[in-house]
């Protein structure tokens, strides 16, 4: 009776641990992530003051966070990528629900120990998230569409670089690289003197703004920090359906088929000769 027991008490201990491993561990580790992310990469702004250098913070950052935290949860840390990951049917609703508040709580936490962090004076550089010095000028001169499409483009170039370097197992151990140095490039290409840097994360966005909202000049805050999730919400929609119908490997590629009809065969029945490699790079069975 007491080994059975024993076996019970034993049988319990290994489902709780699943489910932490399968179910907790990863939402803390985007937590965790989402933090760091979002601190390092604003106390960067403020202590550099310089574009250049915080996109190399930006981009290495993102690499040993994808490496430390990258088999636990996957390693995204940001809203978007979530998204494309979602569209890409490599995450499902419920988890992608969860990652998405993990980051969005993360973010504001991480936002808020940079401004306990630094003197008043320094929160310029930060006040509407990542490197955004100029956001009055912004107002004034260049349009909410212009500012959308300078998130969009970028957000287009790393969702599709995260995309394809991580579902293909043969890119998949230099996807850390091309991830990091795609933030870099387009952090650095996308800089504009009247509206600072592009995010491509609205967290870098979002986290400030909400952990800077006591300031007396904080209502101008919110007033275009619509643009900052539609443009990338836009990139990772275009990205997404472009790796899905294009750039896909095996099941997650959407493929558009011909109606089958009497004088000509289905190619369900082996008569089309067009191979499809599977989601690892091998060339498998007759696939239309």
């Amino acid at each position: 009776m007491s080994e059975s027991n024993d076996f019970i008490i034993e049988e319990e201990k290994v489902t709780d641990t699943s489910i932490f491993e399968s179910r907790v561990r990863p939402i803390l580790a985007e937590f965790m992530g989402s933090i760091i992310l979002v601190s390092v990469v604003c106390a960067g702004a403020i202590n550099t003051e310089s574009i250049s250098m915080n996109a190399v913070i930006y981009g290495f950052t993102m690499m040993f966070l994808i490496i430390t935290f990258g088999e636990m949860s996957g390693g995204y840390f940001n809203p978007v990528i979530t998204l494309g990951f979602t569209l890409a049917r490599v995450l499902s609703i419920p988890q992608a629900v969860c990652y998405f508040f993990a980051q969005i709580i993360g973010g504001i936490v991480g936002a808020a120990l940079v401004r306990a962090s630094y003197l008043e004076g320094k929160h310029d550089y930060v006040f509407n998230g990542y490197h955004s010095l100029w956001f009055y000028e912004m107002n004034e001169i260049e349009t909410q569409m212009t500012i959308m499409l300078s998130e969009a483009r970028p957000t287009f170039i790393l969702v599709l670089t995260v995309l394809i370097t991580t579902l293909d197992r043969k890119k998949r151990w230099l996807s850390p690289l091309a991830i990091g140095f795609s933030i870099i490039v387009c952090s650095y290409t996308s800089f504009s003197e009247r509206r600072g840097s592009t995010s491509m994360n609205p967290l870098l966005r979002f986290g400030p703004a909400v952990a800077y909202s006591g300031r007396d000049d904080s209502e101008t805050l919110w007033k275009i920090h619509y643009v900052y999730w539609i443009g990338p919400i836009v990139g990772t929609l275009v990205a997404s359906l472009l790796y899905r119908f294009v750039f896909a490997l095996g099941s997650r590629r959407i493929r558009i088929q011909r109606p089958c009809c009497k004088k000509q065969p289905c190619y369900s029945e082996g008569n089309y000769t067009n191979k499809i490699p599977d989601e690892f790079g091998n060339i498998g069975k007759n696939v239309p």
